[in-house]
């Protein structure tokens, strides 16, 4: 399969993971296949605060007493020099200080949620053992037990080779709204752009931190940086780089342009760049190499525990922080503000759902002549929609799809895609068509497909703004399987009008919708007291 590369930026990383083009790697030319024996973890390089805080008391208790579970049970990889190079941006950290001392001394609640959204990197693609080594379940464990008197959920629903504008869309499939604490990992997938203003991967992470950051809970925000594409190699010439493949520098990111983000927000900033590349590029130190942690472009289990490492000691001081500055009415007045206008005029995400599923997507329907809500999967893997068996059927569905709040020139059409089931028995055919409040071109699908699989496809309708738009589907009486079934399981709203939006570059109009973890296909890993639901020994593919 070919692949065009007359793409925006930010698709490069989508390329790589949806296209079958061979991506070569510095490792597999100049240390050989064994990347998991190479990049394993390094139990020698382990240390801990040992008796740090012994001496350091308050209330005449010392430190490390006070804080054992927090201080005493974990092990770091990374130099202490790295630890404080790689926590690039702390700032106030009112709503991780606020977090920190409600799970250290719960009384209103006890349960608490932490998630991470992001790419594969994070999902943990390359790591030996998925949901156990990779850094967000190492970083998980760590705090269930660090914080023994809080229940914490914590969610992995990073979603592989996808880009920033589509969590922004679906956030809701990968976060629980009542969600405390966020970490966000986009670097890699984002891609670059060299410009410092008006940066449009800048832009698009101000959206999606504004929606997490919106959520009822007042979440705190948490970046996790990683070298993008090319920059955990050696330049071109170099012995370790003998096919002179991609050399990404050191600046050659768009981390430091977020920064602006990260102080704007107050949104704390990890660097897993900053972190190693003193010991990587400048020192050659062996355990801390490029190939010692990364496979490709994606860490292996070393990686991962680097930053694992990150994450921890962030959490760790801003607890010794509270000790030493208990948490205040300043700290609360200021977790509680909302959210200051948009550092770019007018750079706001709607505020209706976008990606509608599930109970969200029952709750559009209007009409149901000859449809009934069935969950065709298991209660691991659920797998919910309407179906109809019966010609003449009819789903109605209410869909706002008004832009004009974010600047979307009311002329403008916006795209909305129907999830549905294709397969290769008992499918039907249905019209798709706009009946009330809106109009669009009439769409015709036909759900029977010769492949022996069941997949999710989409559907696109390009309707007129409308915030009471009625979309009908229509079983027909025609038929070539048969049958008559037809299943709709779900709906995506364009995040603005016109063309070019991100579901086209996940497969778009008439195409599967292969997203295995918002589809239903996958199950995301989840961290608990009781342990972990979710992940495999071995990534899924």
């Amino acid at each position: 399969m070919g692949c065009s590369l007359d793409w925006p930026k930010w698709s490069i990383v989508v390329l790589l993971c949806f296209c079958s083009v061979p991506v070569r790697s510095l490792s597999e030319k100049s240390f050989g296949t064994d990347f998991m024996g190479r990049t394993k973890n390094r139990p020698e390089l382990e240390w801990d605060w040992g008796h740090t805080w012994s001496k350091v008391e308050v209330d005449k208790q010392p430190v490390n007493v006070l804080l054992s579970h927090v201080l005493g049970t974990y092990k770091f990889t990374l130099p202490r020099t790295q630890l404080q190079r790689g926590t690039a941006y702390v700032g106030s950290s009112v709503r991780l200080r606020r977090l920190v001392r409600e799970m250290l001394n719960p009384q209103n609640r006890k349960d608490f949620k932490i998630a991470v959204i992001g790419g594969s990197i994070s999902w943990g693609q390359s790591t030996s053992e998925r949901g156990v080594t990779d850094w967000f379940s190492v970083l998980s464990k760590w705090m269930i037990s660090a914080f023994p008197r809080a229940n914490i959920t914590a969610r992995n629903g990073c979603t592989p080779g996808v880009p920033t504008p589509y969590m922004i869309m679906c956030l809701e499939l990968s976060v629980d709204t009542d969600v405390d604490l966020v970490f966000m990992e986009y670097t890699l997938n984002d891609g670059i752009d060299p410009m410092l203003f008006n940066n449009r991967i800048v832009m698009d992470m101000e959206r999606l931190v504004r929606r997490v950051m919106d959520l009822p809970n007042h979440p705190a925000v948490v970046f996790m940086h990683v070298p993008t594409f090319g920059m955990a190699n050696y330049p071109k010439g170099h012995e370790k780089n003998p096919g002179n493949e991609t050399y990404t520098r050191f600046y050659e990111t768009t981390e430091d342009a977020q920064t602006a983000i990260s102080q704007y927000y107050d949104v704390q900033y990890l660097s897993l760049r900053t972190a190693m590349y003193r010991l990587a590029v400048h020192k050659g130190l062996e355990g801390f190499r490029w190939e010692d942690a990364f496979v490709d472009h994606h860490p292996g289990d070393h990686g991962h525990k680097i930053m694992a490492d990150l994450a921890v000691n962030l959490i760790q001081r801003v607890t010794l922080g509270l000790l030493m500055e208990p948490y205040s009415a300043a700290d609360m007045e200021a977790a509680n503000e909302p959210l200051p206008p948009p550092m770019y005029e007018g750079n706001t995400a709607p505020s209706s759902p976008m990606c509608l599923v599930g109970d969200v997507f029952r709750q559009l329907v209007v009409l149901s002549e000859g449809f009934d809500y069935i969950n065709e999967g298991t209660a691991i893997k659920p797998k919910p929609g309407f179906v109809s068996t019966q010609p003449g059927s009819r789903l109605q569905l209410r869909v706002d799809t008004d832009r004009s709040a974010v600047g979307s020139p009311p002329d403008g059409m916006v795209h909305v895609y129907l999830h549905h089931l294709r397969s290769y028995e008992h499918m039907g055919i249905a019209a798709i068509s706009c009946i009330s409040g809106c109009s669009c071109p009439a769409v015709e699908v036909n759900a029977h497909i010769t492949e022996k699989v069941s997949q999710l496809y989409m559907a696109r309708l390009v309707i007129s703004q409308s915030k009471d738009c009625i979309v009908e589907v229509k079983v027909s009486s025609s038929t070539s399987s048969g049958e008559h079934k037809f299943k709709v399981s779900g709906l995506v709203v364009a995040e603005r009008a016109g063309v070019g939006d991100v579901m086209e570059r996940l497969g778009g109009d008439n195409q599967p919708f292969g997203l295995r973890q918002h589809n239903g296909d996958a199950t995301q890993v989840v961290w608990t007291k009781e342990g972990r639901t979710g992940g495999h020994g071995q990534p899924e593919r």
